[in-house]
């Protein structure tokens, strides 16, 4: 079969599910039982009218497959589909520290919080729909308790906010009469007494902080877009502390703002277990969450994150109402490495397994043409490649196979029919270069990871240059790399409070007069807001300091954080058996691949202390981004979209460096590729060298 496209791409070499929210087709009959007992499962979590009494969480639902390949993010991006606008999605990489196991979830809840809703949303985060829908509920619970009684049409207003939460509230309607009128109660302390109670007598459990949580949902939903309310209320649900005039934005009182600047990673660990349990008692109001912890092999590599993973499982199922928790594993992984390691009382929390199926010859035929259709092959090529002779020897002697290796098979008979394509087997480094551009194709996936940093720091490290890598008692720096004439320390923060980064600098500073001293480093990424803080006076000089004395805040750049979190993903893959890569050589590939960034990290080094300046201060934006190298435009603009559209549709594939060029090069490839990403019609395909988009109708 010659290659339709003069682009080197297979279509059958995407065969690996890494995102869920990516699946657009699926076999008829595939693993259907699987996803109808989730959804299930689901579906008692939805039984009433809204609002509903908090509903006890059922055991996690557990997903295993008989060997890699059988589809387990795949049905997770099925059920995302299914459940749609009803649920809360949230898809959960493995954590890397089990004294943080919920400082990371929540994190990862509140990213993806900020990920699109479904359509009939309205171009609204899940997080917006949220904070919409909780609210409107509340006040048609206040209207119907406390105003207006005598209104003929109050029923039918009241049904219809219950009913269209974004409408009324949705898309930052300041303005609109009803969220005025919700504002004037939430700042009258009278009120603010009813609207709680009403919350208490839902049986909604939240830790005295009724007023808090209904204040930020409000400073979210009804604040501009990057707002200081938006940014003061992601900080508070993130447990991080709150500056004075992000206090002051949400009319927090004192003893709500209580993320702590000197708070310890266990005390910020146990904050992030109370927002946590928060959203979901909050989600009796709107939508219930669905919590799905996926590439479950990372966590057999450490007994004690096996363990914190069913630790999590129990108070998930036993505390946290209105969601449902799944978790995906190998038939090998769960029974010889992560079920050996989990309490018998965490155990329990698990449900019985619930099996996948491999694919069988009349789906392997659908699957095999909807691939190939995709790619706008001609239906005469098509029956051509899928030949009786080639695909039903695949099913002898067995009637069902795995779909990745059956994708295997494909894209190697594609290869056969067109030389022009890359060689098979990919090289280590080929398919390391392929890991990254899967990342920088999804700018969603490009954030701020403390599991990311983490894994750098005390896992693939291990074995350089003699390091000896020790987890610490310290307040803030956890891991140290220890020689025998120095040490480096590692602190992961991603907050930006003044009075957290003073501790962390005086810390820092006690960390240098050691004896045995070397550098302190802080990772941050582009998404997180720059340190020191524009208008930072006490707390600037005392991190100047610091500096002096070792204190190194390092800001790695969208391609620095795309090959980190590539890497953990690379090797996350090689356990899961997502690729042809056995773990170790994997391992041996990153290490050797990282031996400049261990380098340049463990020699001390110290930033000499700036001059005072005279210029004033420059309020920053409240979510910077650095600006492209080339100085293109880091948002596509409604234009360019346009232009983008056209000339995919015409060409169905393109390099993305030739639609950059189209652009004359006013837009960055992360732009282009944010669009990409929120485009049904546009798909990235990742490659060694390059990122190939594709119009798909």
């Amino acid at each position: 079969m010659p290659n339709a496209h003069p682009l080197k791409v297979n279509p059958f070499e995407d065969n690996a599910v890494g995102e869920p929210r990516a699946v657009r087709f699926s076999v008829a009959g595939l693993n259907d039982e699987p996803l109808d007992r989730l959804v299930g499962k689901f579906a008692r979590l939805t039984d009433g009218a809204l609002p509903r009494p908090p509903i006890k969480a059922s055991t996690a639902q557990l997903i295993v497959s008989p060997d890699a390949g059988y589809g387990k993010s795949h049905l997770l991006g099925r059920l995302f589909q299914r459940l749609g606008p009803q649920a809360t999605l949230v898809y959960i990489r493995p954590f890397q520290d089990p004294e943080r196991a919920w400082s990371s979830i929540l994190l990862t809840t509140v990213q993806e919080l900020g990920r699109p809703g479904q359509n009939d949303d309205h171009g609204a985060t899940q997080l917006e729909a949220f904070a919409a829908g909780v609210l409107a509920h509340v006040a048609a619970d206040f209207i119907d308790r406390h105003g207006v009684r005598n209104s003929a049409n109050i029923k039918n207003e009241l049904d219809y906010l219950r009913e269209h939460p974004l409408e009324t509230f949705g898309a930052n309607r300041t303005n609109s009469a009803l969220s005025k009128w919700l504002q004037a109660r939430l700042e009258d302390p009278a009120d603010m007494v009813k609207l709680g109670a009403l919350l208490r007598q839902r049986g909604l459990e939240l830790d005295g902080k009724e007023k808090a949580w209904l204040k930020v949902l409000a400073g979210y939903a009804f604040a501009p877009r990057d707002s200081l309310s938006q940014d003061a209320a992601l900080t508070w649900l993130r447990g991080e502390p709150l500056e004075q005039d992000q206090a002051q934005a949400l009319k927090l009182a004192a003893a709500d703002n209580d993320g702590g600047g000197d708070a310890s990673a266990r005390q910020i660990n146990d904050l992030s277990l109370r927002r946590l349990r928060g959203l979901c008692m909050l989600s009796s109001y709107y939508r219930p969450f669905v919590f799905c912890f996926d590439q479950t092999e990372f966590y057999g590599c450490d007994a004690k994150l096996t363990d914190a993973l069913g630790d999590c499982a129990w108070w998930l199922t036993q505390t946290m109402p209105n969601q449902l928790s799944i978790v995906t594993t190998n038939a090998t992984n769960w029974s010889q490495d992560l079920r050996p390691n989990i309490k018998p009382a965490y155990q329990a929390q698990f449900s019985p397994p619930i099996d996948l199926e491999g694919i069988n010859l009349a789906q392997a035929t659908e699957l095999l043409t909807e691939r190939l259709k995709e790619f706008q092959i001609k239906t005469r090529m098509i029956a051509d490649f899928i030949a009786p002779q080639w695909l039903e020897p695949l099913f002898v002697p067995q009637s069902q196979i795995g779909v990745r290796r059956l994708l295997l098979q494909a894209a190697e008979r594609y290869r056969s029919h067109d030389s022009t394509l890359l060689p098979d087997p990919l090289t280590i480094d080929e398919a390391f270069g392929t890991e990254i551009n899967k990342v920088r194709a999804k700018p969603a996936v490009q954030q701020y990871s403390q599991d990311c940093l983490m894994w750098f720091a005390e896992f693939l490290v291990t074995g350089f240059d003699g390091v000896k890598v020790l987890k610490t008692a310290k307040r803030y720096f956890s891991v140290q790399w220890e020689w025998p004439d120095r040490s480096i320390y590692f602190a992961f923060e991603a907050g930006h409070h003044n009075a957290r980064w003073r501790a962390i600098a005086d810390e820092a500073k006690l960390l240098a007069s050691n004896a045995n001293a070397g550098s302190s480093i802080v990772f941050r990424t582009p998404d997180l807001k720059p340190i020191p803080g524009t208008n930072w006076t006490a707390a600037r000089h005392i991190i100047d300091d610091a500096q002096a004395h070792g204190l190194r805040i390092v800001v790695l750049t969208i391609d620095e954080v795309s090959e980190l979190h590539a890497a953990r993903d690379f090797y996350s893959n090689a356990l899961q058996g997502n690729i042809d890569f056995a773990p170790k050589d994997v391992l041996k590939f990153l290490k050797e691949r990282f031996a400049p960034w261990f380098e340049k990290f463990s020699r001390p080094e110290r930033t000499p202390k700036p001059k005072p300046s005279s210029a004033k201060p420059v309020t920053p934006k409240l979510t910077p981004s650095p600006p492209p190298a080339n100085g293109s435009q880091i948002e596509i603009k409604p234009a360019q979209l346009d232009t983008v559209v056209s000339y995919m549709r015409a060409h169905m594939l393109v390099d993305i460096k030739q639609m950059l060029d189209k652009l004359d090069g006013e837009v960055s490839q992360e732009a282009l590729l944010k669009a990409v990403e929120s485009h049904s019609n546009l798909k990235a395909h990742p490659g060694p060298q390059t990122i190939v988009l594709q119009w798909r109708v």
